[in-house]
């Protein structure tokens, strides 16, 4: 069992994850909304780009947001962290979201469904099993 902490941000939950930079060959840390509603993990393409993944010959998939139905570019992730268990190979969605927004991507249950999650939002963790 692993513990990850939750920051609250303007009451939203979110959870830091470690993504594989393909132009550092290290790990990157970075804020994700921890979402039980998104079928499916989505990152800024802005962040994808900085971290060296190719967007411009990706798939496209249509999608429905909280804004309406968008497309989203598919992305294979070279490697995925959460909660200290490592995903290769996962294939997320690269959104660009908008200026309003100050979150960057969420984390979807794409991820979460693999373990079974105890949400403490009184102790702002998550307990991984």
């Amino acid at each position: 069992m692993n513990e990850l902490p939750i920051d609250m941000i303007s009451g939203v939950p979110m959870v830091y994850v470690k993504i594989w930079s393909r132009n550092k060959n290290a790990f990157r840390s970075i804020l994700l909304t921890l979402d039980t509603g998104a079928a499916v993990t989505t990152i800024s393409k802005d962040i994808l780009q900085f971290l060296g993944y190719d967007l411009q010959s990706t798939q496209k998939r249509r999608i429905i947001t909280a804004s309406g139905v968008e497309y989203a570019d598919i992305v294979v992730l070279d490697k995925i962290v959460f909660a200290g268990y490592e995903h290769k190979n996962a294939e997320i969605y690269a959104h660009t979201f908008p200026l309003e927004s100050f979150s960057k991507g969420v984390i979807g249950v794409d991820i979460l469904s693999e373990y079974d999650l105890f949400i403490s939002f009184k102790q702002r963790l998550i307990r991984v099993i």
